[in-house]
């Protein structure tokens, strides 16, 4: 009668991961493909069997785990991914997490340091500060108005809007409610965007859909708490002079800050009363609150000799309200 002997296995899941903690020990580095790791483990023993290598094979590794990396984690070591090529479900992660998730949380979700996460963003064209939407920021650069003015629409529940990782996002066409945005001449960006956002909601509408369903952007409950708000709360003085925005004006008081602009005509973009106490650079009489007016002035000259428009904000006590210039437009 013929008797068969069976070989007790040698690589054991506790022998795999001994001998990967002692590879990354020997070797100081943690390859995650196959090629490179057998570069440093073949002929590394006398036995075919395994038996006294002081490396586990690559089969010895795969079979127990389904990828070196997965090999890795369970040996407690963190892998080096900075030269691993980035597949396409990383890609998509990265573009929807974009401006929701700051570049850290994506690196830690991602096993990747947060500078190859902003270099892969920048290498697929994900801003993240264009990913979501119109920031306050852009709004203000497009349109003169200062992100303060928009963020109270939002604090009163009347603007909706996502918050993400650093920025506050809106849909342009939610800024229609924003009265201080001259709507007769929008800025030709702001159109646009508007224009795209109207025609999103109308194809939802015609196909039986909920344009709402979805949606990032959701009106808050209005803000009663913090340091802004019950600087906003407090009863502000009536308006020393009847002027609004879209009104021309001239300076009839020196400005002391603001020499530049005495005597001159220019068009108010927004009046409003400002609770900011800080006197050192401003334009106000003295550390209270008080009334005041964004205008821009036209044809100011610089350096060269060049025109160029010149924004500031002014009380509104140093203003006279006065005709629209004949050879001027708005």
């Amino acid at each position: 009668m013929r008797h068969t002997t069976y070989r007790k296995q040698w690589w054991t899941r506790e022998r795999v991961l001994e001998g990967l903690r002692r590879f990354y020990r020997d070797f100081g580095f943690a390859p995650t493909a196959t090629a490179e790791y057998q570069k440093r483990q073949q002929f590394t023993g006398a036995s075919n069997t395994g038996v006294g290598n002081p490396y586990p094979s690559s089969y010895g590794v795969l079979k127990y785990f389904g990828t070196f990396r997965e090999g890795w984690m369970a040996a407690g070591i963190r892998t080096d991914r900075a030269w691993e090529a980035w597949t396409p479900e990383e890609d998509w992660f990265l573009t929807e997490g974009a401006g929701v998730f700051s570049r850290k949380e994506l690196a830690e979700a991602l096993n990747r340091s947060p500078n190859a996460v902003h270099r892969r963003l920048y290498d697929l064209g994900v801003h993240s500060y264009k990913a979501r939407g119109w920031t306050l920021h852009r709004v203000m650069r497009a349109t003169q108005v200062p992100d303060h003015i928009v963020r109270k629409y939002a604090d009163r529940g009347e603007l909706p809007y996502f918050r993400g990782s650093k920025c506050i996002y809106v849909d342009p066409v939610d800024l229609l409610v924003v009265k201080e945005i001259d709507w007769e001449r929008p800025p030709e960006e702001l159109a646009e965007a508007v224009r795209r956002s109207l025609m999103a909601r109308l194809v939802a509408i015609l196909s039986g859909k909920d344009w709402r369903a979805g949606r990032p952007y959701q009106p808050q409950p209005k803000r009663t708490t913090g340091r802004r708000w019950e600087r906003q709360a407090k009863a502000s003085k009536p308006k020393p002079v009847e002027i609004d925005a879209g009104d021309w004006v001239k300076v009839i008081q020196k400005v002391p800050s603001r020499p530049a602009v005495n005597g001159r005509v220019g068009y108010v973009h927004v009046v409003y009363w400002s609770g900011n106490k800080q006197k050192t650079g401003s334009a106000r009489e003295a550390a209270e609150a008080c009334w005041l007016a964004r205008v821009e002035f036209k044809k100011m000259r610089g350096s060269g000799n060049e025109e160029k428009r010149m924004n500031c904000s002014l009380p509104l006590t140093a203003l006279a309200k006065v005709a629209a210039p004949v050879s001027s437009s708005n």
